[in-house]
């Protein structure tokens, strides 16, 4: 089996920019019920829906799960990745704030904004890294020989971070 831990509660930050996102497909129907020939208004709630149905369903993970046979799973809703774990890993907790610090500038490729970030991230000093992140603080870096690193934001970034530590995981 494993540890899992689920995907770290959204900051308000990013519960506030999901609230927003979220109520534009009904800001949409309401404006296609009142201007007359609102077809296209009623198209694009429809388009928003199936793009935040795609991102919470295919691209936001429910969970990470450390697994007993030196494996870690990413859940989503939908799917499942798994990651080998290299003998040589190295993780660590690191704040956003460090994160830059290290890479430098950060291009996002992906889904963002809606739910948290996820997906790739074209940085400045360290090239792609793969992101499945709610929240900007309790963020956990896994770098590992022949894999991009992974940002993720797990719930108890700690215990996450002392069970990827320990020999054998």
């Amino acid at each position: 089996m494993g540890y899992a831990f689920p995907l770290a509660p959204m900051s308000a930050e990013t519960l506030a920019v999901t609230l927003l996102l979220g109520s534009l497909p009904l800001v949409g129907v309401m404006a296609a019920l009142v201007v007359p020939g609102g077809g296209i208004a009623l198209l694009v709630a429809l388009g928003l829906l199936v793009i935040g149905g795609a991102i919470w369903c295919v691209w936001r993970p429910t969970a990470f799960v450390i697994r007993d046979d030196d494996r870690l799973e990413l859940r989503f809703p939908v799917r499942r990745q798994w990651r080998e774990l290299h003998p040589q890993r190295q993780v660590r907790q690191l704040s956003l704030r460090e994160f830059r610090q290290e890479v430098g500038w950060v291009v996002r490729v992906g889904a963002s904004g809606f739910g948290g970030s996820f997906g790739w991230l074209w940085t400045q000093r360290r090239g792609w890294v793969e992101a499945y992140i709610s929240r900007r603080d309790g963020l956990v870096l896994l770098e590992q020989p022949g894999s991009w690193p992974l940002l993720l934001s797990p719930a108890q970034p700690e215990r996450f971070v002392a069970l990827l530590s320990a020999p054998n995981t």
